[in-house]
């Protein structure tokens, strides 16, 4: 049952009363180029309600073109990617919808995602495009998945660990002039693919890209630095709540 303040009276689970209730199920339609997608999901969490993690859903007619597209040489589906990436969409996706009066917060994203091309699908979501939607920008992107590394189910690996992982995706984007300017877990989630570990960062609403070599090599160190030193804090806490799960080696 559901109490007024938005946290049910029953767990699911049986292991806590006081669970915030999940953001509500929609659905929404937008045109993104030649494609009019429907996509049903959720909030990623009550803090950020401006950002859906969506399940796009499947028509005969994109069934038709993604699998055309599949059957093309490399070099062709390279330009229909670049060229209508509408139909190049995976199944799941995040629409990030512009917060009011972050119009420069959002250019700034959208400008990094640019600079960060090369290591996107790696160490950042990939970057379809912006588009229009209810009177506000929204940037469609991929859902990384994996685990913030705020949650139990993210906070897995050794401090020692997870600074050789942040260590190497903090570094790849500097070498790229982008250094992230707001480095808290929730921007920073642990994926595992093909039996190996890295982490992926989010949110560049805010980010330094005018520095010298030298203070871009500085700021991922002190960075890295001041993310492990909150997530120590965070294991403290969630073993004091009873939350903390066992740690696992690092798959390198």
């Amino acid at each position: 049952m559901e109490g007024s303040d938005g946290y049910t009276s029953t767990s699911e689970n049986g292991k806590d009363p006081y669970l915030p209730r999940p953001p509500r199920l929609r659905t929404i339609y937008f045109r993104f180029g030649s494609r009019i997608i429907g996509a049903t999901g959720r909030a990623s969490d009550h803090s950020h309600p401006n950002v859906l993690r969506l399940q796009i859903h499947s028509t005969i007619c994109s069934q038709i073109i993604q699998g055309l597209v599949s059957l093309l040489p490399t070099r062709f589906t390279s330009w229909i990617q670049g060229h209508y990436p509408e139909w190049c969409l995976p199944a799941r996706i995040v629409f990030k919808i512009q917060k009011d009066d972050w119009e420069r917060e959002f250019n700034r994203e959208r400008a990094a995602y640019v600079k960060l091309e090369p290591v996107q699908g790696v160490t950042t979501p990939m970057y379809y495009g912006c588009i229009d939607y209810d009177g506000k920008r929204a940037s469609i992107l991929s859902d990384i998945g994996g685990a913030c590394v705020a949650t139990p189910e993210g906070a897995v690996l050794e401090p020692d660990d997870l600074r050789v992982l942040s260590d190497q995706a903090l570094t790849a984007l500097t070498k790229l002039g982008v250094s992230h300017d707001d480095i808290k877990l929730d921007n920073f989630h642990l994926v595992t693919e093909n039996g190996k570990d890295r982490i992926m960062v989010v949110d560049f609403e805010m980010i330094d890209t005018d520095l010298s070599a030298e203070d871009f090599a500085y700021a991922a160190e002190s960075s890295g630095s001041w993310l492990i030193q909150q997530y120590r804090q965070h294991l403290n806490c969630l073993e004091h709540d009873g939350l903390l799960l066992p740690k696992r080696p690092l798959n390198a």
